[in-house]
């Protein structure tokens, strides 16, 4: 395997990721997985062997793009680091628009399957939470910030509208932080 090239398995998680995003874990198959990885089925078996193994380890993932996410912002001071937020926020609306929020509807999925990764999802999702709800305070500003914009990626979601969630997104910016931002 080449230096830098991901390995099988990280290609299947990332696959799967995808898979979940654009079509939710109740409409993705494992041979789905599969052809999204560009494998055979028998080969996706090879490096993950059930589908509650597979979600675990999209969990982790979401869990690490979290951490990076949490971990690029850290050094900054609470204003800069939601201005760093919400910059993050509006790199993909279009995402934003057919996935909705990267960790939160992968876990309101898995709890009305009554998944029993649900409680971890909830997790990352309340770590993310806690993470904005404690730099808007730091920064005096409202700590609901973060269920204003998880309502904008439900809607924009709902209507297939990435302006929407850009515009939504901006104004929340510009509102909170000041047209500055």
């Amino acid at each position: 395997m080449e230096t830098g090239q991901p390995s099988t398995r990280a290609q299947i998680i990332q696959a799967a990721l995808r898979c979940y995003r654009r079509r939710a874990i109740g409409g993705t198959t494992l041979r789905d997985v599969a052809q999204e990885a560009g494998l055979r089925l028998g080969n996706l078996y090879y490096h993950v062997k059930t589908r509650e193994e597979l979600v675990l380890a999209v969990l982790d993932e979401c869990e690490r793009e979290l951490r990076a996410l949490l971990g690029r912002l850290a050094p900054l001071e609470p204003r800069t680091w939601l201005a760093g937020y919400f910059a993050w926020l509006l790199e993909d609306p279009a995402g934003a628009a057919d996935a909705g929020c990267p960790f939160g509807t992968l876990a309101a999925e898995l709890r009305a399957l009554g998944d029993p990764a649900a409680p971890r999802a909830a997790g990352i999702v309340l770590a993310y939470q806690d993470a904005v709800a404690t730099q808007a305070s730091a920064a005096g500003i409202r700590s609901s910030i973060f269920l204003e914009i998880q309502g904008a990626y439900t809607v924009a979601r709902v209507l297939g509208d990435p302006e929407l969630f850009r515009r939504s997104v901006e104004e929340l910016r510009d509102s909170t932080l000041g047209a500055e931002a």
